[in-house]
């Protein structure tokens, strides 16, 4: 979704563009495409655990292109870690917000004016001494409403395809606002976006949702149920204007327990799947995140996911002074809760988060392969054998949670189930391929060989 927000941002002015999605093509695709279309810019966008194949697509870039060709990143890691960026094949980071800051830079570039890079906000600029210079930063302002629709036909069919969650497949996805107004430890949402949140209306909602063929859509919001006023006009633009699709988005459990009338008229609307990140099973635990929240509200909200036909995606944290006891305890109330689709995470401080400044100096690795949450950075109370194998259980010791929650939807939005059909049988051979790994203590313990002496 950010590459075709981005690539939309240029097209008007008549350049010609190319996405490619490396998770979904051979890698000799990239040298060519590289060497067939020759491209005079090349950018790609960046989370933690991605940063080292950033580089290396810029890499390739640069040797097969030659110096002449400007290289940018931008996203996530970029803005709140610019120095893990700080290389030769990188002419610049785009820091923050990439729409207008990507424009300006390309009508600079294609001006043959390198030094107007300067006068351009948010950049952060390889210098010709290899060293790297940030112009001011860039006002975070522009209304959602007026950003140029998603270029989403720049997205090969293959790919469109293949993009899903769960066993809604295939799946479009979007923004419909940007920021998060909590401030979690463990989040820098709130502070990549400088502490503030902004919304796009219902109607430039659905006027994006007319243009998508696929009826599945999952909404990138990192924290989509925050302004009921505005969902409440969304319904109303959906239900208008006759709009039939699935949906599935990010939000708090606090807002699902206090919003019972808003969640019905979502639910109405076409809503099927809410991610939550309920992270503890106790109020002590919400409290060391930040969460502002309680577990008693985690417990509500599964249930009335439960009683409205929604399927509820949680997300947990096994923190590293767990015992054997406390993970046992977890799948237990995750079990008593019966969140249909419990995701089991290792806490995890990720550069830019209040949580990294305060255990940076405990970190026992910062190769930034092993922040995925699925492996643990920082030193383990028990084993790290033992460790990972109460948190490789999770699949199995969480099986009811499972099937209470399937049932639950099954018996009451079986029409979405029949949609998903296609979707569900690739998700099973998905799950057969990849559960043997995940669900194998040994594999994880093997990844840390050579980079988390522990694991020896």
């Amino acid at each position: 979704a950010g590459l075709t927000q981005v690539a939309a941002a240029i097209l008007p002015a008549g350049h010609e563009v190319r996405i490619l999605d490396m998770r979904l093509e051979p890698d000799l695709v990239l040298n060519d495409t590289l060497l067939e279309f020759r491209p005079d810019v090349v950018g790609t966008t960046s989370m933690t655990t991605d940063c080292y194949q950033a580089l290396a697509i810029l890499a390739v870039a640069k040797s097969t292109l030659g110096p002449e060709c400007f290289t940018l990143v931008g996203g996530h890691h970029p803005t709140l870690s610019p120095e893990d960026f700080e290389d030769a094949c990188v002419d610049a980071l785009c820091i923050g917000e990439g729409e207008d800051t990507f424009m300006e830079l390309m009508h600079c570039l294609e001006a043959n004016d390198r030094a107007g890079l300067s006068e351009v906000q948010g950049l952060r600029l390889r210098q010709s001494d290899g060293t790297y210079r940030s112009t001011p930063s860039r006002p975070q302002t522009r209304a959602l409403d007026d950003l140029p629709i998603p270029a989403r036909h720049l997205l090969k069919p293959s790919y469109r395809r293949s993009y899903f969650f769960s066993v809604a497949s295939p799946m479009a996805s979007m923004e419909t606002s940007r920021g998060c107004s909590f401030d979690c430890n463990f989040c820098a949402i709130w502070e990549f976006y400088e502490r503030k949140t902004r919304y796009m209306s219902a109607e430039a909602i659905c006027d994006r949702l007319e243009q998508m063929d696929e009826e599945f859509v999952f909404f990138l919001d990192d924290n989509f149920l925050t302004n009921h006023k505005r969902l409440e006009q969304l319904c109303d633009e959906i239900e208008r204007r006759g709009i039939k699709k699935y949906y599935g988005t990010q939000g708090r459990s606090d807002f699902i327990t206090d919003h019972p009338d808003t969640m019905r008229r979502l639910r109405d609307a076409g809503f099927i799947m809410v991610l939550s990140g309920y992270e503890g099973n106790a109020d002590d635990q919400l409290e060391q995140l930040r969460k502002r929240n309680t577990a008693e509200k985690n417990r509500k909200a599964a249930a009335m996911m439960r009683q409205l036909g929604m399927i509820s995606t949680g997300i947990f944290m096994a923190r590293q002074d767990f015992t054997e006891q406390d993970f046992d305890d977890l799948y237990a109330v995750i079990n008593d809760m019966g969140v249909c689709i419990p995701l089991v995470v290792i806490k995890t401080p990720l550069p830019g988060t209040q949580l990294w400044k305060a255990t940076k100096d405990e970190l026992l690795t910062t190769d930034f392969r092993f922040y995925d949450l699925l492996h643990s950075v920082l030193p383990t109370d028990l084993p790290r054998a033992t460790f990972y194998k109460k948190f490789t259980e999770q699949a199995d010791a969480t099986m009811p949670a499972f099937y209470k929650g399937l049932w639950a939807a099954m018996r009451k939005r079986p029409s979405f189930f029949v949609k998903s059909l296609p979707g569900a049988l690739r998700f099973i051979k998905r799950v057969r391929q990849y559960r043997p790994i995940a669900s194998d203590p040994e594999s994880h313990l093997r990844d840390e060989i050579g980079v988390i002496e522990e694991a020896a």
